[in-house]
């Protein structure tokens, strides 16, 4: 079994799945979930450690700064490329299903990583594109409040963000994930601090 030499204990019971999948379906402004802790330990360091012979390349554009990986499927490192396998397992997405109550490709997962460095930001947008369902982060790096960083969450109206109602500063072996819909506008504010904002993220499909 995949899940039990990557995820800790408590994701793997059923009652608690079970209250996950509840207060995913309740969080506004639209459905969405953190699951702390959620690797082992031993793994996190791993993976922390593969990421560091991963090239990151600047990104610019009108809605973005930040610096990103390839697309992770295709790397050489046998850690990196373990943590894309489990992503990609029937295992993990059957979970990812469950918790989000909507039907998911297995196998089919698109990540690479992100590091935010100061002044970095990604501006509003929903993630709509592609038959996109669920649009997930991976946090190795924590952030304070003031350092910035924060996924927001926006109110829309007539389909278009206006306020953040919810920030999610990062936090170390935090998973978050959120229904991508024509309500799910968010941002990374703007980083303001020299500590690294290290993410792996992307994106789960319709099936």
């Amino acid at each position: 079994m995949v899940l039990n030499q990557w995820l800790t204990e408590k994701y793997l019971n059923p009652e608690t799945r079970q209250n996950l999948r509840r207060q995913f379906l309740q969080n506004r402004p639209f459905p969405h979930l953190q699951l702390s802790h959620f690797l082992q330990e031993e793994k996190v360091r791993e993976l922390l450690a593969a990421l560091q012979n991963e090239p990151f390349l600047r990104k610019d554009s009108d809605l973005f700064t930040f610096f990103q990986t390839a697309d992770l499927k295709n790397t050489k490192n046998k850690i990196v490329r373990e943590f894309y396998q489990l992503l990609a397992s029937a295992e993990f997405t059957t979970l990812l299903s469950d918790l989000a109550g909507v039907k998911l490709q297995p196998k089919k997962v698109d990540i690479s990583a992100t590091l935010y460095a100061n002044t970095h930001h990604l501006l509003p947008h929903d993630d709509r594109l592609e038959n996109r369902r669920i649009a997930f982060m991976y946090y190795l790096s924590t952030l304070k409040k003031k350092d910035g960083g924060a996924l927001c969450f926006y109110q829309q109206k007539k389909n278009q963000p206006t306020t953040v109602t919810k920030r999610l500063p990062p936090v170390f072996n935090t998973f978050t994930f959120f229904l991508v819909s024509q309500h799910s506008f968010h941002q990374v504010e703007e980083v303001r601090t020299d500590t690294p904002r290290l993410a792996l993220g992307g994106w789960f499909y319709d099936q």
